[in-house]
């Protein structure tokens, strides 16, 4: 599926990541880029919302959503990510992954999917 990937760009279009970062590496084509020389970082893959916006822009049909929880996935089953380590001991202490938040308070750090 990868090495259909011309990396033209127009999975960048829509993207919500993309589009607030606004750096190439976090685009779902730096995704692509990074999957298909095998060097995605954790960091990156999380970077991801899976809404599909990607699929729906690229001209071949890329399914980068399925491919970046298949590389979520095998990260997990390679290591547990401290990330991961942390969002579990919050959800068991406080009922919920960000940990102890005051009424109104954002949340030092957000999970994503």
């Amino acid at each position: 599926m990868l090495e259909e990937c011309s990396l033209c760009g127009l999975c960048k279009a829509n993207c919500p990541i993309f589009d607030v970062l606004l750096k190439e590496t976090d685009s779902p084509r730096g995704k692509i880029f990074s999957l298909k020389k095998d060097v995605i970082t954790e960091d990156v893959l999380e970077k991801c919302s899976l809404c599909n916006s990607c699929k729906l822009n690229c001209p071949v049909d890329i399914d980068l959503p399925s491919l970046i929880r298949e590389a979520r996935k095998k990260l997990l089953e390679e290591k547990e990510s401290e990330r991961n380590r942390k969002m579990i001991n919050n959800i068991r202490k406080f009922g919920n992954p960000f940990g102890e938040l005051q009424e109104g308070e954002t949340p030092e750090e957000l999970y994503c999917c």
